[in-house]
């Protein structure tokens, strides 16, 4: 959904909807949307820059890093960011500088909203996503999942490391 800037006047311009976004948009491998992205948004006009400040809720499905099974992330977030004419980054050099990398830029005078919705939903997902803080993970020797049982290489491990302990007496 593309907002034209000249609608957005000095006093502002809200939007309250949900939008379905297609999931390959999404950063982390496996995961999908689950539900649509509710957003309410207010733009804000501040001489040639943008303000928008607005909340996202939605729901998407993501693999856990420990046990590899999916699950469902709730995100309920806020943001307020600051939108910059493109015409403000120097034409003339081939690459941005450092400063430059910290704004987000609008084109033509045009805001790309599901760019910006995707951009929060993709900083909301944690760089490695688990499903629970007690996830106990897959056994390294024979994968089992140890959410739902103990493995015989666990039975093995005491085992041995009674047999150690023997020894070292």
């Amino acid at each position: 959904m593309i907002i034209n800037v000249n609608k957005i006047s000095d006093t502002g311009y809200a939007l309250n909807d949900t939008i379905e976004i297609d999931s390959a948009h999404l950063l982390e491998d496996e995961s999908f949307f689950l539900e649509g992205i509710d957003y309410q948004i207010f733009f804000k006009r501040q001489n040639q820059r943008i303000q928008a400040q607005g909340k996202i809720k939605t729901a998407v499905s993501l693999v856990c890093v420990r046990c590899l099974e999916q699950f469902e992330m709730k995100i309920n977030s806020r943001f307020d960011i600051i939108l910059f004419p493109s015409e403000m980054v120097d034409q003339r050099s081939t690459a941005l500088d450092e400063e430059d990398l910290e704004y987000i830029f609008f084109e033509n005078d045009q805001i790309d909203l599901e760019k910006i919705l995707i951009e929060q939903v993709n900083l909301f997902v944690p760089f490695k996503p688990v499903c629970k803080a007690e996830c106990k993970g897959i056994c390294p020797s024979c994968g089992a999942n140890l959410n739902h049982s103990s493995c015989p290489c666990e039975q093995n491990k005491n085992e041995i490391k009674f047999l150690f302990e023997k020894v070292k007496r």
